[in-house]
């Protein structure tokens, strides 16, 4: 009974990388739309945090990365709450690398523009 247990989990752990290779497959080509949005943003937060030259290329490539990774969970299928988790995880794992980048005042800012932008995100949203 334990066997069928264990195989089973396996299996249904098998589908849901499968179900997330996949999506993340056929979603991680940003439309020029978003692109445009990224780059607005990344010019916001470079204001706002007074980036130096060496920290902008790097914040740039952290935002983009986990922008795409937004990107597929948001085009994937899945249940509401597996893509609320998943994008909850991103979040944390960006916050993670821009803690590690970022200045503490600079963090500080950076948390707060970020809730900005959720708020105008929302906004539109209705």
């Amino acid at each position: 009974m334990n066997l069928i247990k264990i195989v089973s989990f396996i299996f249904v752990l098998f589908l849901f990388v499968v179900n997330t290779t996949f999506a993340q497959s056929r979603a991680t080509d940003l439309s020029e739309e978003q692109k445009e949005e990224i780059r607005n943003n990344i010019e916001e937060y470079a204001v706002a945090l007074d980036l130096s030259e060496d920290q902008r290329p790097q914040f740039e490539e952290i935002t983009k990365k986990y922008a795409q990774q937004m990107k597929a969970v948001k085009d994937g299928g899945g249940r509401r709450m597996d893509k609320f988790k998943m994008v909850k995880a991103i979040r944390d794992s960006k916050d993670a690398e821009m803690k590690s980048l970022l200045s503490k005042d600079q963090y500080r800012v950076y948390l707060d523009k970020r809730e900005e932008l959720n708020k105008r995100i929302m906004k539109r949203r209705g």
